[in-house]
């Protein structure tokens, strides 16, 4: 039987998404169901898809994470903590109030009573600890089941959130790969630090380890040609304890798997096939007078080709086999992983590697 809390570790191209909306299709009607993600795009996509699929089969609701703690958390119950207090909007931009004692809600509260986002997960653990348990017993006659997508985003106090979360009755699933964990709920945040981004890996072990969770890993991709799935898999190693991609992409053209490219054939391998050009920031690549994405931003596109500005740890990776730290793995998997059929890599010396290079007169 599964756990109540469960996460499944699921690679690139593994439906994540639709995995949920699979689940939330099949639950019955009389479920009462919660979907979370982080970041606004992927908000829309779910909400589409489930408009699409679904039908009104069920009762689904989908929330931005900040817009759940705002509604079911703070707004409810902030007058535990000051009766008088009301949320009079959200302030996306305020700094952390790093001087400011966390017993004073102006920490909390812009001048205009709106709740500062920065430390709107920190507010909200303190409301629910005000509240004696009020908070999560009225959620868990609300929901019988959340959802959580691409839950490698949370960190800081988001993750102290996930606890409670895991100690109601409410089913908590969540679903992501800690591979792809280039964004984060709140960066500047100290709580938990250790766990931000790759760290939240280890968290979601330590709760393992402690009887809280189950975790399942889906090691099956159908977007990414086995050449590539295989390279990305490689970008990790064994010490991560990742399970081995499955590539279930079968599908030939006539340029499949990964490649280099010298940087004078950079404009003939674009010109060719049209690839969607990626670089880690705007100051690399400037050479190339093409329209380069960066890694982190292209995180839940798809493309049949793919053509990556390496960065110099991604170049010595490349030529020596020199692991990279957490964060630059992650986002030159993110990168690697965007393709379907072919990832091609500017660099004009290969060093060790084995890779192939391209030139116009090969094809």
């Amino acid at each position: 039987m599964m756990h109540k809390n469960h996460l499944t570790l699921a690679v690139a191209g593994s439906r994540k998404t639709q995995s949920i909306i699979d689940a939330c299709i099949a639950a019955s009607k009389a479920e009462k169901v919660l979907v979370l993600t982080y970041t606004t795009t992927n908000q829309i996509e779910i909400r589409q898809r489930m408009s699409r699929q679904l039908g009104g089969a069920v009762q689904v609701e989908v929330l931005g994470w900040f817009t759940f703690l705002i509604k079911h958390w703070v707004r409810p119950f902030v007058p535990f903590l000051d009766p008088h207090r009301r949320v009079r909007g959200f302030d996306f931009e305020s700094d952390p109030q790093r001087y400011m004692s966390s017993a004073s809600e102006d920490r909390y509260f812009d001048n205009g009573g709106r709740v500062r986002k920065v430390h709107l997960p920190q507010l909200a653990c303190l409301v629910e600890r005000a509240s004696r348990g009020a908070l999560l017993s009225r959620l868990e006659r609300i929901y019988d089941t959340i959802y959580i997508d691409e839950v490698q985003d949370l960190g800081g106090y988001d993750l102290e959130i996930l606890k409670l979360l895991m100690k109601s009755s409410i089913k908590l699933r969540m679903v992501g790969d800690v591979r792809q964990a280039v964004l984060t709920t709140n960066e500047r945040e100290r709580k938990n630090k250790q766990y931000m981004f790759t760290g939240v890996w280890k968290w979601f072990k330590a709760q393992a380890e402690s009887g809280k969770l189950d975790i399942s890993q889906r090691h099956t991709t159908w977007r990414c040609h086995p050449e590539i799935a295989a390279f990305a898999d490689s970008v990790f190693g064994e010490s991560w304890g990742f399970t081995a991609t499955k590539s279930m992409n079968e599908r030939k053209t006539e340029h499949d798997g990964m490649f280099l490219v010298k940087s004078e054939d950079v404009p003939a391998y674009v010109e060719e096939f049209k690839p969607l050009c990626l670089r880690y920031m705007s100051s690399s690549a400037q050479k190339f007078y093409l329209p380069f994405m960066n890694y982190r931003a292209s995180k839940g596109l798809t493309r049949e080709r793919v053509l990556i500005a390496p960065t110099t740890n991604v170049e010595r990776f490349i030529k020596t086999g020199k692991p990279l730290e957490a964060m630059a793995a992650a986002t030159f998997y993110v990168a690697i992983t965007r393709a379907e059929q072919s990832v091609a890599i500017i660099l004009d010396t290969p060093g060790t590697s084995g890779l192939p290079y391209w030139n116009p007169q090969s094809g």
